[in-house]
Parts: C-alpha cells; structure tokens; sequence
C-alpha cells in the first residue's frame, strides 16, 4: 500500500526541504551541505509548478525531493533525495519517474532529443542501482574540495601587470560574462546561458560584491575571476576561470589564494569548491597545490531521451 504521496511545493516548504536535504547530505556525504539561502535562491529561478517536487507521508512530512533544471534546449539537469529512514519505500523510485515524465514532456514539446543528467553521491548505492536500474549510466565525476584556514594564509603574490579587486554591480556584469563564456567554453558539457539568466545570480538577496574576485591586465580587461558566495558554514567558490590567453601566469591559484585571503579575514576559515576530476587544465591538481583536501565524490548520471519518446 502506498504510503506517500507527491506534490509540488510551495515557498513554505523551504526550510522543510532544506532540513531534508541536510539530513541526506549528513548520511551520504558525512556533513551538511546546503542552507535555505540555497534553497530559496535556486527556487527563484526555477518552475516550481512543473519542475520541482516534493513526497510526504501521511502526517505531511516530509520523505523526498527532487528538481529538474532546464540547462539548454538538450540538456536537464536534475537531483533528488530520500530521507535515509524513508528509503527503500518506493520514494526515490518514485521521484526519478518524475523526472523522467517531465523530461519526455519537455522533449515531445520541443522535438528535441534531451539529454537528463542526474547528481548523485559516488557512493550511495542505493541511488546508483536505482539509476542503472532505469537506464542511465555514469558520464563524470567530480570531487569536492575544501580546506579549513587554522592560522592565516600566506599573503598571494599577484603576477606583474596584473591587478585583483572585487566585483562591482552595475560595472563589470558584462565584461565578467563574457570571460566566464570564454574561459569556460572548452570544459565538459558547458552550455553558455544567455546573459540575462546568468546576471541573475547578482541580484539574489545573498549575493555580496566581495567574494567575485576579477583579476585585470594593464589595459583594464578582465583576465580572470573567481566567484564565491559566502554561506552560514563556509565559503563556496561556484567558479575560477582564466581566459586563454592569460593561462599559465598563475592567476588562477592567485585568485584562489585571494579568497582565502578574505574568508579568514572575515572570520570563515572553511572554504569549499567542486572540480570536474577529468578537467584537463589541471584544476585539481591548482586545489591540491592550495592545499585543498578532497571530502566526497559526486557522480553525473545520465539518460538519453529520443525525439518522439517511446
């Protein structure tokens, strides 16, 4: 007999989700990592009518969560979680079926042939049956990162001709996309946003100038930028990107080490980031060289949707 059922949720499920998630994440990956900042600023941008659901039990508590993203015309992105008291219930089950019928739905839409990739912890076995069973397979991994500053960091030596300051709103969106598009435009499976959905991370309520770091040549062009949100528990570094034809200078590990510079000074010695193991600029081993440990490995799932589905 069924004992669950699925919703979309609402804005007052927030904290709820965000409690969900955290008690997943300490079970799968040892720790916490989200708070309701993350949750309320990835639910601005999402459909939360057609991409995001929720499963409660009887009582209306909470047993799953799952979201689906649109990343570009033929790719989705998606994650889902189970309380570790509720699995093997039917919920997870339950969920990538959901995704699964959105994904079918945006691909008969659109006639396009979707690609839907799914994040996984590397070591949940439950989640990786529950995935192969349904026929998706494994396309990358990536590690998670991150040091603890016990006493303060060495200061960075910024390379000659070369300046790091922080962001400033209403200057510098243009000139930092369109960096970000170059410098990333050679890594796995990227897909540029069109520039009004990227700029949007700067005008969420937690967005905060100082911890976008933008490091510029003589001529005033932006070389490079590290882009960071500060959280309850630690600093995150979303992005580090040096655009080609200012590699191999040692921006990159300057920018780094800039931000840890700022995070101590700021009274957050934590300091995480998430780096495709595969990249072939070498990120890991600039994290490894900063002193950045790995903590867990993340899995990418993924399964093809034909156009028209079966």
């Amino acid at each position: 007999m069924t004992t669950f059922r699925i919703r979309r949720p609402s804005q007052d499920d927030a904290q709820a989700v965000c409690d969900l998630v955290a008690a997943c994440d300490t079970e799968d990956l040892g720790a916490p990592d989200v708070v309701l900042d993350d949750i309320l600023d990835m639910w601005s941008r999402f459909d939360l009518e057609n991409n995001v659901w929720v499963v409660e039990d009887t009582d209306s508590a909470l047993l799953g969560y799952a979201f689906l993203e649109e990343d570009s015309d033929e790719k989705l992105f998606s994650y889902g979680c189970v309380l570790p008291a509720a699995r093997g219930r039917g919920v997870g089950a339950a969920l990538v079926a959901a995704l699964q019928a959105r994904a079918a739905q945006l691909c008969s839409e659109s006639g396009i042939t979707k690609r839907l990739q799914s994040m996984i912890p590397t070591l949940c076995e439950d989640a990786v049956q529950l995935f192969e069973a349904q026929g998706f397979t494994p396309v990358r991994y990536f590690k998670r990162m991150a040091i603890r500053l016990n006493t303060e960091p060495a200061a960075s030596i910024t390379p000659d001709s070369f300046t790091i300051k922080p962001f400033i709103k209403g200057r510098d969106e243009q000139a930092v996309y369109e960096a970000y598009i170059e410098s990333f435009a050679d890594h796995w499976d990227f897909a540029a946003p069109p520039f009004e959905k990227w700029v949007e991370k700067t005008q969420l309520p937690s967005f905060d100038e100082r911890w976008w770091l933008i490091a510029r040549n003589s001529s005033g062009d932006v070389a490079g930028f590290a882009l960071g949100r500060m959280r309850e528990d630690l600093l995150f570094i979303e992005q580090i990107g040096v655009r080609r034809p200012f590699r191999g200078r040692g921006l990159a590990l300057t920018l780094l080490q800039s931000l840890f510079e700022e995070s101590y000074r700021a009274g957050q010695p934590h300091i995480s980031l998430g780096v495709d193991t595969a990249n072939p600029s070498g990120a890991y081993r600039l994290y490894e060289k900063a002193g950045m440990k790995p903590d867990y490995e993340i899995s990418i799932y993924e399964k093809v949707l034909q156009f028209p589905s079966e």
